[in-house]
C-alpha cells in the first residue's frame, strides 16, 4: 500500500492532472488504474500472452524502448561506444550515470533512424544488481507509462536504497510492483495452497528473470486464497526502540531483543478474511518459526493456532487453526501462513 504522504504529494497530484486524470483523494490509485488501462490496450494485440516475461517484452515494445543489459564493464564500454557512434551524445556520461545506487536509466534517442525505437533503457546487471534486473526493467517501463509531454526529453534513473525518494520514484515503485507480478497472469496458475515450492514453480514458469525474494513477495500477494507472508527477526517493542532513540536508557538498561514479526504482508484474500497477525508481535516460543530460528527444528510445516500470538498488552489473537511453512533466511525466518482448512 502506498504511504499516505505520497497520496498527498503535490507532484503526484500535478502528474495525475497532466495525464488527464480527474482529481481525487487518491491520485496514486488513479494513476495505477490509468497504467492498467494502457497495458490492457497493449494486450489486445497479444491475446495469447500468458507469462509475465511476455508481458514485459510486449510493454517495452509498445512503450517504444529497447533494453540494453550491462553485465560487465566491457559491455558498458561497448554500449556507450555503439550509441555514441550513432550520434547519441547523452551516452557520453553513461559510466558516471550508472553510479552504485543507480540500477537503470532510460534515454530518449535524438539521432535515431525512422525504424528505430525512440527510447533505450540501460539495465545495470553487474554484480548484485543482476538480482534486481527484472524489477529495474519494470521500474523503467513505469516511468514511460506515466511520461507526459512536459517530460519527453528527460531521462529517468532507477535508484534503490535512497532514504529520501522523489515522489515520482516512489510512485513508479508502486507501478512496477503492480505489473511485475500482475495478478491476472498469476491467478490462473496459482492453484491450491500457496507454498514456497509452488511459488518457485510459478516464478520459473512466468518470470524466471525475477529474483526468488521478489517473487515470494509478489506471487504470494497475488495468490487468490488467503495467506500471510511473514518475516521474523530479532527486534524490540516500539516503545523500547523509541526510548533507545531518545537516549532514555543507559547501556545496562537496554532491553533484550526477541523474535518478532518484523514484516507482515497479508494478501487481499487474507485481509478479507479473519486471517491476521499484527506487525511486531512476538513470535510464540512453541511456533515452528521460533524453533527454526533457534535451531531446535528444521524448515518445514506445522499446524498451529493463532491464539498463541500475544500482544504486549496481554491480548491474544482469535483462535484459528493455521498451517505455517518456514524458510530460513540469512537474518531470520520467513513463513507462509494459511488457513489450515484450505485445500
Amino acid at each position: 500500500m502506498p504511504p499516505t504522504s505520497l497520496k498527498r504529494s503535490h507532484k503526484i497530484h500535478s502528474l495525475a492532472s497532466d495525464l488527464g486524470i480527474r482529481t481525487s483523494t487518491d491520485p496514486v490509485r488513479d494513476i495505477v488504474r490509468f497504467c492498467e488501462k494502457r497495458v490492457a490496450r497493449f494486450l489486445k494485440d497479444f491475446p495469447d500472452c500468458r507469462t509475465l516475461s511476455q508481458l514485459l517484452d510486449i510493454s517495452a515494445s509498445k512503450l517504444g524502448t529497447k533494453f540494453e543489459e550491462i553485465h560487465s564493464d566491457d559491455q558498458l564500454n561497448d554500449v556507450r561506444t555503439r550509441y555514441l557512434q550513432c550520434g547519441e551524445r547523452s551516452f557520453a556520461s553513461l559510466h558516471e550515470e550508472l553510479a552504485p545506487d543507480v540500477f537503470g536509466i532510460t534515454f530518449k534517442r535524438l539521432s535515431r533512424k525512422p525504424w528505430e525505437l525512440p527510447y533505450v533503457s540501460v539495465i545495470d546487471c553487474r554484480l548484485d544488481k543482476k538480482y534486481r534486473s527484472y524489477y529495474t526493467k519494470w521500474h523503467e517501463l513505469g516511468h514511460l507509462l506515466i511520461l507526459t509531454d512536459q517530460m519527453r526529453l528527460a531521462f529517468r534513473r532507477t535508484h534503490f536504497g535512497l532514504d529520501e525518494k522523489d515522489p515520482e520514484e516512489s510512485l513508479v515503485d508502486v507501478i512496477a510492483g503492480a505489473f511485475g507480478f500482475l495478478p491476472d497472469l498469476i491467478k490462473p496458475v496459482a492453484k491450491g495452497r500457496p507454498s514456497f515450492e509452488g511459488i518457485e514453480s510459478i516464478r520459473l514458469q512466468l518470470c524466471p528473470e525475477a529474483s526468488q525474494q521478489a517473487s515470494i513477495i509478489g506471487i504470494s500477494r497475488a495468490w487468490p486464497t488467503p495467506c500471510i507472508l511473514l518475516q521474523a527477526q530479532l527486534g524490540l517493542k516500539r516503545g523500547e526502540r523509541k526510548d533507545i532513540a531518545q537516549g532514555d536508557l543507559g547501556f545496562h538498561d537496554r532491553p533484550i531483543e526477541v523474535l518478532r514479526a518484523t514484516q507482515v504482508s497479508p494478501n487481499d484474500a487474507a485481509r478479507a478474511s479473519s486471517l491476521v497477525i499484527f506487525p511486531n508481535m512476538r513470535v510464540p516460543d512453541r511456533s515452528i518459526i521460533h524453533k527454526v530460528f533457534t535451531g531446535s527444528a528444521m524448515d518445514g510445516q506445522a499446524v498451529e493456532d493463532l491464539a498463541w500470538w500475544e500482544s504486549s498488552d496481554g491480548s491474544r489473537l482469535p483462535s484459528a487453526k493455521v498451517l505455517v511453512e518456514t524458510r530460513s533466511s540469512r537474518d531470520g525466518v520467513r513463513a507462509i501462513i494459511t488457513p489450515q482448512t484450505q485445500t
